[in-house]
């Protein structure tokens, strides 16, 4: 009877783990504007106490831009900066993705709190672009080429920007996370060395948060055909959070418009919050002890 009980003991112990969970680590795919999403998504995580809670955060291109943002803006800005900020800045000049507008972005906010931060550890991941600044389509159609002939751990250049104290690195290393090829140009940074979007090595990066040993590993993709990531690969449980209406692709990843950024933070708000509710979380208001 003892060995029955603690069987089921068990089994309720690893079914309701997200809510013992103390520790974990947040990954963020890239795909341009559809990054809105990843805005819903932090907004539910933090109004349940998840956020809260988040050690370690681990971003692509865009995946990488929140990242950062995440760890040093409130929440308040973060929808700010998106709704209002983004649409006015990215789409100016006629460009498709104004590298100029997420520079000024950028300059408004303070990057020195990350040297000072234990918690969390932010990481960006980049690709090594060509030295001899040959054209950013060729550079993607390499990089696409490398993608399907290598390991993504060999060219995936991961960067921590807890460990840097030059505020204006920290930027570039943002800049060139995002640095989208073909309608953006490669970012030198100050190892001498071109870097351009991390996202033909590897869109949605785990590996960088597996040695912070987190109890639980939540993934944000922004595409609805994403590969769930392979259980019992890495040393904690995976939760993925995909988009339950269509993201267009191509699109979607060009697309800065207020009326889409507005739609996929109500979507991966209410995407986030459907799996919270179904896993017995609560909005930490409701809790007696607040």
């Amino acid at each position: 009877m003892k060995k029955l009980a603690l069987f089921f003991c068990g089994i309720f112990f690893f079914a309701a783990f997200p809510l013992f969970a103390q520790n974990y680590a947040l990954v963020l795919s890239g795909g341009g504007g559809k990054g809105s999403y990843e805005v819903g998504v932090w907004k539910a995580l933090y109004e349940y106490g998840i956020a809260q809670k988040v050690t370690v955060v681990s971003g692509t291109s865009v995946g990488g831009l929140n990242a950062g943002l995440f760890a040093i803006a409130p929440l308040y800005r973060v929808e700010d900066i998106w709704l209002n900020e983004v649409p006015l800045e990215l789409n100016q000049n006629g460009e498709v993705i104004s590298q100029q507008g997420l520079s000024n972005i950028m300059n408004r906010l303070s990057f020195f709190p990350l040297s000072e931060l234990e918690s969390p550890v932010v990481y960006v991941t980049c690709t090594h672009s060509w030295e001899d600044g040959v054209g950013s389509l060729l550079n993607l159609g390499v990089q696409a080429i490398k993608a399907a002939t290598k390991s993504v751990i060999d060219y995936a250049y991961r960067f921590c920007l807890n460990d840097e104290t030059d505020e204006n690195e920290i930027r570039n290393k943002l800049l060139a996370t995002s640095a989208f090829p073909g309608f953006t140009e490669p970012v030198r940074l100050s190892d001498g060395r071109l870097y351009s979007d991390g996202g033909a090595a590897d869109n949605t990066p785990v590996e960088p948060v597996i040695s912070h040993a987190p109890d639980i590993i939540l993934v944000v993709h922004l595409s609805n055909w994403s590969p769930k990531l392979q259980q019992g690969k890495w040393s904690c449980p995976v939760i993925d959070i995909w988009p339950s209406e269509e993201m267009r692709w191509l699109g979607g990843t060009m697309d800065f418009s207020k009326e889409w950024i507005e739609r996929n933070i109500n979507l991966g708000y209410n995407d986030t919050v459907r799996w919270l509710n179904e896993n017995g979380f609560y909005p930490v208001e409701d809790y007696w002890f607040h």
